[in-house]
């Protein structure tokens, strides 16, 4: 026995099991794309048209009856006969994707040993060694159409015309649901380790300090301790319950028109009445599967308060070196029921009203002027939640009776301790991320200014220039901040000519993003910005058609690219028509009073669906084809009289 006065150093609490509960009740929530194998995602699209296939979407000094009263109601007043149109979509269906993920597990160390949270069943697991392991996801994509599309227009009189028309809803959802394993496991390996007063050396030899009135006494053991306590296995299984829908839905039920005015001069008025929903309900619950056995730990079988009692066991090899000097301590774990949950839900609406203003002067019979304020009012959708709650709770692991891993190994205590009472931590934070939903949140409604003109003679050209006056913000980094464009501006123009002397007219239409403010952001993504914007001007939208007169019928054909569905979701204008068109083609036939005209625009997500869920080729790689490619199609009918 060897007496002296030195203390060992006090063991440090692990907080494996809170940090590894965290974990898994986070890293679902932010990762969801790829943890679940089940999920859905519906994008709903209003019907598409294109008012003059080829010539670029309407223009605001260039009327085409209720075709163009989005850019300018004042071009309804030179309706010359009543009309009325239908417009009704199909999409390319539910496309299957199923696709492998490669995510990555954790592990760490803790007092007297490592730990780990694995993505795996215990039975899949050796050791404490995380890998990259393969999720196999299963998700369902489509794009619908979201019913008929149907507008009419009647003159009252000669000075005043009166319009109306539906508007489809814009929205998207996604669901993603599924059962996730989730092991968290820890084992401990004592030699070289300290815990409280027990000093294990790396020949797995025990010293023990006792300390009683003041004195000091060290004892040792001659021979190594049993290996069933220096190395030890801890097996906690989870399962992840997942539950996450999210609905966004806009809805503009019906544009109505009022326009009129004189020979030369016309002014018109939208009235637009907007509003959206958004329902959020994310839930991801830990529970210990039922049947789950409790976990079992030995422990020193002796008095740490008694010194005869710890002499007479360390100084007996048949106690410290063999199984019946252990007691086997039971961890209590509660077998089916919740350990932990996270929560991310609430239910936003709001409502608001649309006015845009028109005016056109026709200078002579050749030449006009328009001017068109979009969102007059300045309307903005302010959202109120209702029914928020975001958060993270879990069980409170951190008992009298166990602090940690090391406190379960030392002698004493009781025999049995429940690790994971019913006893709850709540936290409103991942990491650093604040987890909180506002109770409102504003967005406007775009406000635009247009000034165009039209020139017909000798050619038709159409001209337009649109001011932006609401700025975008796209969130950024802590570190960089949102990224705020604004000052956003374009130039359209269209154009039409006759070729010779034959029944035939080619059109295209070019419209051009002007170079933006930037403030804020990624200097990286602002740099790339300032590349595009090299010239001052960036093509945003380029269409290219023509038209020809076979004795009573009009047949025309048109395709056109475009940028600006991105630009105007980034904008929250929901209520363009052109949402659905970044690539498309057109054809059309007019006859007396009739018009059918047949749009097929590229459906991006659907297209993305199909070729990802294509197989590759046996010793090769798959290659994009033109039958890999989905449409959403738009057949429309006017009848004019």
């Amino acid at each position: 026995m060897n007496i002296n006065a030195r203390k060992p150093a006090p063991i440090n609490r692990g907080g494996f099991l809170a940090i590894a509960l965290i974990f898994c009740l986070v890293f679902p929530a932010l990762a969801a794309d790829v943890n679940y194998p089940y999920g859905s995602v519906n994008l709903r699209l209003p019907p598409a048209e294109d008012p003059i296939a080829g010539f670029g979407g309407a223009y605001s000094a260039l009327p085409m009856g209720m075709k163009s009263v989005l850019v300018n109601p004042a071009t309804l007043a030179k309706l010359k006969l009543a009309e009325s149109s239908l417009l009704i979509s199909s999409a390319a269906g539910l496309n299957a994707v199923s696709r492998t993920t490669n995510i990555s597990e954790s592990s760490g160390t803790l007092e007297g040993g490592t730990y780990g949270v694995f993505f795996r069943a215990p039975a899949n697991i050796s050791g404490v060694t995380a890998r990259e392991i393969s999720v196999d996801s299963n998700l369902n994509y489509a794009t619908n159409p979201t019913g008929l599309s149907f507008s009419s227009a009647l003159k009252i009189n000669d000075w005043l015309t009166l319009g109306f028309a539906t508007n489809n809803p814009f929205g998207a959802e996604i669901n993603l649901a599924g059962d996730f394993p989730t092991t968290v496991k820890s084992v401990t390996n004592l030699n070289g380790q300290t815990l409280g007063d027990m000093q294990i050396g790396t020949d797995s030899k025990l010293r023990y300090t006792f300390s009683s009135s003041g004195t000091v006494a060290t004892y040792e053991s001659t021979r190594p301790l049993w290996g069933g306590f220096i190395t030890q296995e801890a097996v906690i299984p989870l399962t992840s319950i997942s539950a996450l829908r999210n609905n966004f839905d806009v809805q503009s039920p019906y544009t109505a028109t009022l326009a009129g005015g004189t020979d030369k001069f016309h002014v018109g008025l939208n009235m637009i009445p907007v509003n959206a929903t958004a329902n959020i309900d994310n839930t991801v619950q830990e529970i210990i599967p039922a049947g789950t056995s409790d976990i079992f730990l030995y422990t020193p079988n002796f008095d740490p308060n008694n010194e005869s009692d710890l002499a007479g066991w360390i100084n007996d090899p048949d106690k410290y070196g063999t199984s019946s000097g252990y007691l086997r301590k039971q961890i209590k774990l509660p077998a089916g029921e919740l350990v932990g949950e996270s929560k991310y839900q609430g239910f936003y609406s709001a409502s608001a009203a649309r006015f845009d203003l028109g005016m056109m002067y026709d200078v002579n019979d050749w030449f006009g002027v328009a001017l068109d304020l979009e969102n007059i009012s300045g309307s903005s959708l302010n959202f109120r939640g209702s029914g928020l709650a975001s958060y993270i709770s879990y069980r409170n692991y951190d008992t009298a009776e166990a602090g940690s891993v090391g406190d379960l190994l030392l002698p004493g205590g009781s025999q049995t301790v429940d690790l994971l009472p019913d006893r709850w931590i709540t936290t409103f934070e991942a990491g650093s991320a604040k987890l909180f939903l506002e109770p409102e949140k504003n967005y406007s409604l775009p406000r635009r200014l247009r000034l165009g003109a039209v020139l017909r003679k000798p050619f038709l050209i159409a001209i337009d220039y649109e001011s932006n006056q609401n700025p975008i913000t796209i969130p950024g980094s802590v570190e960089a901040g949102n990224l705020v464009i604004s000052n956003l501006s374009f130039i359209r123009l269209g154009f039409e000519t006759r070729v010779f002397v034959l029944p035939w007219w080619l059109r295209f239409g070019l419209s051009l993003m002007m170079k933006p403010n930037l403030a804020g952001g990624d200097p990286t993504t602002v740099e790339n910005i300032n590349k595009y914007f090299k010239y001052g001007v960036l093509p945003a939208r380029f269409d290219l058609g023509s038209t020809l007169n076979l004795w009573s019928y009009e047949v025309s054909g048109a395709f056109g690219v475009s940028a600006l569905p991105a630009i105007n979701l980034l904008q929250f204008d929901t209520q363009n028509a052109d949402l659905s068109k970044t690539v498309y083609y057109t054809f059309g036939a007019k006859k007396d009073a009739w018009e059918v005209n047949y749009l097929s625009a590229v459906d991006a997500g659907s297209t993305a669906a199909a070729y990802s869920n294509k197989p590759t080729p046996a010793g090769g790689s798959k290659q994009f084809e033109f039958s890999d490619v989905k449409y959403v199609q738009t057949l429309g009918v006017t009848y004019r009289f």
